[in-house]
């Protein structure tokens, strides 16, 4: 049968989940199954190592000691209870981790260049302007009307090359001193950062005003709307090449005293974010950058940092999982997530990919992987190289057949093993 987004279920049991179209933030808290949940942006995905101990110690204390690394590089604390989560923006605005303007803190919003004046292989006005774009957003009243998921990017490249980081808009760097407007498909010739801010701005505004139903990310061809509604000439937008290694791969030592974390599938403890700052602040310079691919790079490091919980090594499976909160945290996931992915994740084939979700949303990771699994009211359905709203092929009764199958994988040692 085809349901009505167009996929063909193969097996019943795997509803269309409800898509709320919005994100949580700093003055929007959202009920979960857990409790309530609550968010931050550090400003320019930077969290200085005391900021980290007050959230630490606020989801150790009022919420359930879980935090999610978000792929928007936000921090998001589970379990409050209802007073605690409207608490929170008094706590968070006091350590300087938001503004006190509902409208204002949700217009800065924004993702960065993680190694920003870190990296000398990224360009080298990468935070000037990141700083120049969320000044001319604080101050485009209009973008309130921005959808809750609308976003910008600063990508300056380097380490994490261009076209890893992905927004509705973003501006590149590109060249000495140049930076590239990308909307959807299209994107403008160089320009100075000054003029690429004001561009970015105007295609925003041109979005709210011209009432566009979807998203330059979700639809590319809404960039060439907006550039033909600014009146600005556009050229066809060149991909990159694609990396070698996933940008959540990237553990370890990174070079000039900087040294990556990864939080397994997102997934850490208030203990953990505590002890990454301890490190940050004892052994480094006191800084933790989170970046959209779940891992905290650590700077002025002479030593490498241990930190329990949190991945370092290159090779580990856990860097090629991904799962949502799972059953009992999510009010619309049919199954357990975390737990199997972290045991299946020995089971994998090398080099394979997996992706668990508690339903068709898969919000853990939109992506295609190799095995991505579904949960569902008959059990888990497995989907082959793709995501999850894909065509499900096979359906395991419970986890025990999961694993039966994983073994069954893994002897036969590749990702394209028949089942």
């Amino acid at each position: 049968m085809v349901d009505q987004t167009g996929v063909t279920v193969v097996y019943g049991g795997f509803a269309q989940p409800e898509v709320k179209g919005w994100c949580p933030g700093l003055f929007a808290p959202m009920q979960a199954a857990d409790g309530w949940l609550v968010r931050v942006r550090p400003m320019l995905g930077r969290l200085e190592a005391t900021q980290a101990f007050v959230l630490a110690d606020v989801a150790q204390k009022q919420g359930n000691g879980r935090i999610s690394l978000t792929n928007r590089a936000s921090l998001q604390l589970r379990g409050f209870g209802a007073d605690a989560a409207r608490r929170f923006p008094d706590i968070a605005v006091a350590a300087g981790l938001g503004l006190p303007d509902a409208e204002m803190e949700r217009r800065q919003a924004m993702l960065v260049s993680p190694l920003a004046g870190d990296d000398p292989n990224c360009a080298p006005d990468t935070v000037a302007c990141a700083e120049s774009l969320r000044n001319a957003l604080l101050g485009a009243k209009a973008l309130s009307d921005l959808p809750g998921k609308f976003g910008f990017a600063v990508d300056g490249g380097g380490l994490y090359a261009h076209g890893l980081l992905q927004a509705d808009i973003i501006l590149r760097g590109v060249g000495e001193g140049g930076w590239s407007v990308v909307c959807g498909s299209v994107c403008t010739a160089p320009t100075p950062f000054a003029t690429a801010v004001r561009q970015a701005v105007g295609l925003a505004e041109a979005y709210v005003t011209s009432h566009q139903g979807v998203r330059p990310q979700r639809d590319p061809a809404v960039g060439a709307v907006l550039f033909q509604l600014m009146g600005l000439e556009g050229q066809a937008l060149a991909l990159p090449p694609r990396p070698t290694q996933g940008a959540g791969e990237c553990v370890g030592p990174l070079g000039h005293g900087l040294f990556a974390l990864s939080a397994p599938m997102g997934c850490m403890t208030a203990t953990m974010l505590h002890e990454c700052a301890c490190v940050a602040a004892s052994l480094g310079d006191g800084v933790l950058r989170l970046t959209p691919w779940h891992t905290i790079v650590l700077g002025g490091m002479a030593r490498p940092p241990v930190v329990a919980g949190m991945v370092a090594e290159p090779g580990s499976p856990l860097l090629r999982i991904w799962a949502c909160s799972g059953a009992g945290a999510c009010a619309q996931a049919a199954g357990e997530t975390e737990e199997l992915a972290r045991q299946l994740a020995e089971l994998l084939p090398d080099g394979a990919s997996l992706h668990v979700s508690g339903c068709r949303k898969g919000c853990a990771h939109p992506a295609k992987t190799d095995f991505t699994l579904v949960a569902g009211a008959q059990g888990y359905g497995l989907v082959r190289n793709g995501a999850a709203m894909g065509n499900v092929e096979s359906l395991f009764a419970d986890e025990q057949a999961v694993y039966r199958a994983f073994e069954s994988f893994k002897h036969e040692g590749a990702v394209d093993a028949g089942l």
